[in-house]
């Protein structure tokens, strides 16, 4: 079976992370990928790593830059070529301008392609609102548009239980997707004691959005510190918000203890800090979750979707009321100063990812998948 997966993004995030961990997997099931990597022109260089690595693990995967999202028809036609070419016809698209431009093809040029797509979120500015309890749909051309692709879309797949349900409760989708969890394979680090007994440093990743909650661990910070003023924060990623929680850090006069390090993977920084903290509003699946169960760090977040369904409360993680800055910083003061809690949840959380959170996990159940969709077996 040969796939082409389609994805259309201009940097390194969650849909990208969890390509580059499966689609190497699938071939043990003799399931072969293409990737083609869409991208504006500007972001070529930023991702030629990537397409590297790709490329490395055995997975023939090409940049195809294009001057901007108007361009589709234009896109689709160099994809039709490319699906001719090999021989290919699925094609499996990831993230919303890629689905797009899955169905012109189909639409226009391939009558006869089975399209697949995986829903890896949705509108960041809904998911925000949604988070927060306002859970109304928006009925704008986000909405409309989603909403048509789906129905032109032969078989959808949801990365998580939550999202599926999301999309079902939005009426985007008749009946619940199918979801299959991220699993991931990271290797806790070797200085693991490092994190049990050393200085008070914490780790956020992700994006600097404002889903993501950076600013509520920022206003716990001044509280964390007084009572450990040797404390560092370690800020993984990059993103709209940089400058806003410079400032931030700065009007609160915590810039001192934080370290903007950019696109990092967390297992650079997990030896050297003792807790992850991911106060985000909304996860469409959360990797940061399961890579803090991998890592052997331990995590504490804001109890929104998907946190509460991938972590147990005060045993493989602590969860917070979401906003609830005063009990983050609590919870926070609270490990930090006992290693040995510390420990047992990290104890906890490894052994739910060995048992669940696993790359061959993932694989297989994505596997199982592909080959019950009709009519792709043969393919």
């Amino acid at each position: 079976m040969r796939i082409l997966h389609l994805i259309y993004t201009s940097g390194i995030y969650g849909a990208e992370k969890h390509l580059l961990d499966l689609l190497p997997e699938l071939k043990k099931y003799d399931i072969h990928c293409d990737l083609l990597f869409i991208c504006p022109k500007r972001s070529i260089a930023s991702l030629q790593e990537y397409c590297n690595q790709m490329n490395g693990k055995g997975v023939k995967t090409t940049l195809l830059p294009t001057t901007s999202k108007i361009s589709v028809l234009l896109t689709a036609r160099k994809i039709f070529r490319y699906l001719k070419l090999n021989n290919i016809r699925i094609i499996h698209s990831h993230l919303f301008s890629a689905d797009i431009i899955a169905v012109l093809i189909k639409e226009i040029y391939f009558k006869k392609l089975i399209v697949l797509s995986t829903k890896h979120g949705y509108e960041e500015k809904y998911l925000v609102q949604y988070g927060l309890g306002n859970k109304k749909p928006r009925y704008n051309f986000y909405y409309f548009i989603t909403r048509a692709i789906i129905k032109r879309t032969d078989y959808n797949l949801a990365v998580s239980s939550s999202l599926s349900e999301m999309y079902y409760s939005l009426k985007l989708s008749k009946n619940k997707m199918k979801y299959v969890h991220h699993g991931i394979s990271p290797k806790p680090s070797s200085e693991i004691q490092a994190q049990i007994n050393g200085n008070s440093n914490l780790m956020i990743v992700g994006r600097l959005a404002q889903i993501k909650g950076h600013t509520y661990l920022f206003q716990a910070l001044p509280e964390i510190i007084k009572r450990l003023p040797e404390l560092k924060l370690f800020v993984l990623g990059d993103g709209p918000l940089k400058e806003n929680l410079i400032k931030q850090a700065k009007s609160l006069n915590i810039l001192s203890h934080i370290k903007f390090v950019g696109f990092a993977k967390p297992q650079t920084y997990s030896s050297q800090c003792q807790l992850m903290i991911a106060p985000s509003l909304y996860e469409s699946f959360g990797l940061v979750y399961i890579e803090s169960f991998a890592l052997k760090i331990p995590v504490v977040a804001f109890d929104a979707e998907t946190a509460n369904q991938i972590i147990e409360n005060n045993k493989t993680g602590i969860l917070v009321d979401k906003l609830n800055v005063d009990v983050l910083a609590e919870k926070i003061i609270y490990l930090l100063e006992n290693p040995d809690e510390r420990k047992r949840i990290v104890d906890n959380a490894y052994s739910k990812y060995l048992e669940y959170y696993t790359l061959e996990r993932m694989a297989k159940e994505t596997a199982e998948w592909y080959k019950r969709v009709p009519g792709i077996s043969e393919k």
